[in-house]
């Protein structure tokens, strides 16, 4: 059975993974995805840092009996910025312009807008608070 718990975990693993990817090898990531239009490497290695804080946060909130309800909103509304930002930058062409690029990172926004919409059904299955 998937808990909330299990659903805070994995989008927090996920955090962190990328989060230390963007920090270790911005460039590497910014030409991957953007070839020969990357994105600025202390972008990514600020994102990189946020995703790492980020991913601690949903640690920490992982290990509450009961976490408040917009504890939960605030990580689905930052998955959910995350899958809309990318379909931005994919549409406009920007910084993520490579096929490899934008099927990558489609597939993550995908990935990381059901963690959102999973966190919302598990909290809300957990009653009021």
């Amino acid at each position: 059975m998937i808990t909330l718990k299990t659903v805070l975990r994995a989008n927090a693993m996920s955090c962190i993974i990328f989060g230390v990817i963007f920090v270790l090898a911005p460039m590497a990531v910014a030409q991957f995805i953007g070839g020969n239009n990357p994105a600025p490497e202390l972008a990514l290695t600020v994102l990189g840092i946020i995703l790492l804080v980020n991913g601690a946060h949903l640690v920490w909130a992982s290990f509450k009996e009961l976490p408040h309800k917009f504890l939960i909103m605030y990580f689905s509304i930052g998955d959910f910025l995350w899958a809309i930002m990318t379909v931005i930058l994919v549409a406009f062409n920007l910084w993520i312009t490579t096929l490899e690029g934008v099927i990558a990172s489609l597939l993550i926004a995908v990935g990381v807008a059901s963690l959102g919409v999973l966190q919302l059904f598990k909290r809300k299955a957990m009653g009021s608070c």
